[in-house]
């Protein structure tokens, strides 16, 4: 949460947002967070640290960093659950992040004008690669989540697998995993919400095999992300164990997971 904050913070800064909007970024997540004591602690704490940062903090805001530290929120609630030891730590932190931000900032952040990377693939881009048996698959992009430089794909590998390059046919004739959650909709009536499984691959691991992938075409893909199976190489990418082991632990906890066709759930863009 701590460091969510943070980097969305720092994100609006860069983005050129002037104190009064930034301001009220803070005060809507405070807003957020006031039922809740310990997060309530750590979006004060957070905002004042980068509020001081930039070289924006005021006496009002130290004030309130201030109290909430005094009210130990975290530190009793970690002395209880955890122990004495990471209690003291938290307040060793605490303690130490007021002595820092009391002091004025002599050399505070400054706005840097970075051009953004351009994406490595776009949400609804339809792949085909190569396994290693040097049968084909198909995959598209299901979601990429960025902050502060950081990237993360979600990419769907379908089920099915060609002796020959595949083509936009193929890629539509396929399957996908999903798992079905029972949800009540407004009318009362029982519903299933399908939840696409995806590889989840940080930016800076993708760009290690980026070029095994062709691009085939475009979709407009109607389901969110679901269970990610978090990959960090292509052999991670290809390995069907891995979904194997991830699908039977889903179905020991009841959590059904099946295949279905791209078809239903694709229309083509390109």
């Amino acid at each position: 949460m701590a460091e969510d904050l943070y980097a969305h913070f720092m994100d609006s800064f860069q983005e050129g947002r002037n104190f009064t909007q930034l301001n009220n970024q803070f005060l809507d997540s405070k807003a957020q967070f006031s039922e809740n004591t310990k997060e309530y602690e750590i979006c004060v704490t957070v905002y004042g640290l980068a509020f001081w940062e930039i070289g924006a903090l005021t006496e009002i805001m130290l004030q309130e960093v201030e109290t909430v530290i005094n009210q130990k929120n975290t530190v009793n609630y970690w002395a209880k659950g955890v122990g004495k030891e990471t209690a003291e730590s938290r307040q060793k932190e605490l303690d130490e992040l007021l002595e820092k931000i009391s002091k004025p900032n002599l050399n505070p952040i400054k706005r840097v004008k970075k051009q953004p990377k351009p994406n490595l693939f776009n949400i609804g881009d339809v792949l085909s690669f190569q396994y290693p048996d040097r049968n084909y698959g198909t995959a598209f992009i299901v979601d990429i989540y960025k902050m502060s430089g950081f990237s993360l794909y979600s990419i769907c590998r379908t089920c099915d697998t060609t002796v020959h390059k595949p083509t936009m046919q193929d890629f539509l004739q396929s399957t996908f995993y999903a798992s079905g959650t029972p949800t009540v909709d407004d009318l009362g009536a029982m519903t299933t919400k399908l939840s696409v499984w995806v590889n989840q691959v940080e930016r800076n691991e993708l760009e290690k095999f980026f070029d095994r992938f062709s691009k085939i075409g475009k979709i407009d893909f109607t389901l969110p992300c679901g269970q990610p199976i978090i990959t960090n190489d292509y052999q991670k990418f290809c390995d069907n164990s891995i979904y194997e082991s991830h699908i039977a632990y889903s179905n020991s906890l009841g959590r059904a997971v099946d295949q279905f066709k791209t078809v239903e759930y694709a229309k083509v863009l390109e």
